[in-house]
């Protein structure tokens, strides 16, 4: 993961009748590069895995989570990606063999990339909760079971699917699958030892990727299901002690962290998604064959959609799921926007920090060659591993909760978001021109001068990408501020959904998530329109 640094700035052959001076400037600039990198390990250090350490230490000595808990979560992650991967499998397919209306379809698994996961629960219980237009047909106790936790993570999960699969299929030839046909393989056959041949190790990785977030998502067990509890939602439970929960947070750790050293999921952290890459990459399969793929498919993208398309239409449901148009839940929205407000600090705090913290590590990435920005840059890989409810009961334990609660969140939000913003920095720092810079310093220029008129303006595109998704991540995060506005009692948007849609009200629920859907969205296409990027990377974690 660690980038191909370019040479040190200052490392310019220096002119003959200046060699005397100019000797020193590569030894004084490793120095400064290594005091640096060393700064900025202790740093993510300090932020990264001093507060695992104390919740992870806690629960070595603390008796160990239920089994009960551990294998019902196991189960239902389980289940629940295999679904996610079968869904995706079949619309994947169909895109890929070029069925009628793919890049209909291919455009819907795009916009389920700027949607938060917690969008799919809250329209089921939009649909299939209390006072649910589908709640009497299916009766009470069709809602809130495993079986509801399984279909609404797998069908929230399905678009970040989708893009893995795609991706896997990407790197298969056709000219081997073709080559293969020629020499008179079945069409299974091709399917089996070639098409999944080669794709079976992303494949693999994808599945893993999809079984981490299952295991991390904290919103739609919480929201849908009653009993048994899965360990993120068990880790956080009021009643719990301290040691309970820190016991929860290492088996839900091991977990996490085993998955993503099986599957090597740290390099799948980001998942480019570009229509030029995901078409069909194969020759056209007969008719007949498109024809039973597209069936499927549209009902797997229509009904994805019409979940999305609920959200919105709930909130104006009248109270207890009156038959009338009214917006006395936006209404409720507007009278108390307390949250709101409090959810649009985090995501400015979230975007000018994590902006900061990415480029500013990115450059001592690429501008120091030892050992200390090599560890830097394999420590921000840690929260690929750890589930961000587990680094919000650590801050907790580590930092307490201060007066300024929501700063405490800011730098969560923030450093559980390196994984994918870090990537970002360090692509457009290894891919900028260092002639430019070296013939800056080479012309009198000084160091504050070249960074301000020749690296930044080199960094806009990455930093406003990066700026966007903070915002978005700040609005949306559920796992990393669960815990640590829970304790201190801060209203968040997040925060309000979840409660609301607990306690029925699924109309303010759904004008709260459809506020919160619109803005993080908007940001996220913003930044990504002023940086011209042909991909939307996608925080797996």
């Amino acid at each position: 993961m660690a980038p191909n640094t370019p040479p040190t700035l200052g490392s310019a052959p220096a002119e003959p009748w200046r060699s005397s001076a100019v000797a020193p400037r590569p030894v004084r600039a490793d120095l400064a590069g290594l005091v640096a990198a060393a700064v900025t390990l202790i740093g993510l250090a300090a932020l990264l895995v001093w507060p695992l350490v104390v919740v992870l230490g806690l629960g070595l000595v603390s008796p160990p989570a239920p089994l009960a808990v551990i294998g019902f979560t196991v189960t239902v992650a389980v289940a629940s990606t295999v679904g996610a991967l079968g869904l995706a499998a079949v619309v994947a397919a169909a895109v890929r063999a070029g069925v009628s209306g793919d890049r209909v379809l291919l455009g819907i698994c795009r916009a389920g990339l700027l949607l938060p996961p917690f969008v799919v629960p809250v329209a089921l219980l939009a649909l299939a909760g209390g006072g649910g237009v589908l709640s009497g047909w299916l009766g009470d106790r069709a809602f809130g079971g495993p079986a509801s936790i399984v279909v609404a993570q797998a069908l929230a999960f399905l678009p970040h699917a989708f893009a893995l699969v795609m991706r896997a299929l990407a790197g298969v030839s056709a000219e081997a699958e073709q080559a293969a046909e020629l020499l008179g393989a079945s069409r299974l056959t091709v399917l089996r030892r070639v098409t999944l041949g080669l794709a079976w190790p992303r494949l693999t990785s994808a599945a893993f990727v999809v079984l981490g977030l299952c295991l991390a998502d904290v919103a739609t067990p919480l929201l849908v299901s009653r009993e048994p509890m899965m360990l993120a939602v068990f880790i956080i439970s009021p009643t719990d002690t301290t040691a309970t929960v820190a016991s929860g947070a290492l088996a839900l750790s091991l977990l996490t962290f085993a998955v993503a050293l099986a599957g090597r999921t740290w390099r799948e952290t980001a998942a480019p998604f570009a229509a030029g890459g995901t078409s069909a990459a194969r020759r056209q399969p007969m008719g007949a064959t498109r024809a039973i793929l597209a069936t499927p498919a549209w009902v797997i993208g229509a009904g994805l959609l019409a979940l999305w398309v609920t959200v919105p239409l709930a909130s104006l449901r009248g109270p207890r799921g009156g038959g009338y148009l009214t917006l006395e839940s936006w209404g409720i929205l507007f009278r108390s926007p307390g949250s709101l407000v409090h959810s649009l600090l985090l995501a400015v705090g979230v975007a000018f920090v994590g902006t900061t913290l990415a480029l500013a590590i990115a450059a001592v990435a690429a501008r120091a060659r030892n050992v200390a920005a090599s560890l830097a840059l394999r420590l921000t890989r840690v929260p690929v591993a750890i589930p961000g409810v587990v680094a919000g009961i650590g801050y907790v334990m580590a930092f307490g909760i201060p007066h300024g609660e929501l700063a405490l969140l800011v730098l969560l939000v923030a450093v559980w978001g390196l994984p994918l913003t870090l990537p970002v920095a360090t692509d457009v720092l290894a891919r900028a021109d260092r002639a430019t810079e070296q013939a800056a310093l080479s012309l009198g220029a000084g160091r504050l001068t070249t960074l301000r008129r020749v690296v930044l303006p080199a960094l806009n595109p990455a930093a406003a990408w990066i700026f966007g998704h903070g915002f978005a991540a700040g609005l949306t995060a559920v796992g990393t501020v669960f815990v640590i506005a829970e304790r201190s009692g801060l209203g968040l948007g997040v925060i309000d959904v979840l409660v609301l849609a607990a306690f029925g009200a699924a109309g303010p629920a759904c004008a709260f998530t459809t506020t919160l859907v619109v803005l993080a969205a908007g940001a996220t296409l913003l930044g990504r329109a002023v940086a011209g990027r042909e991909s939307i990377p996608t925080l797996l974690a």
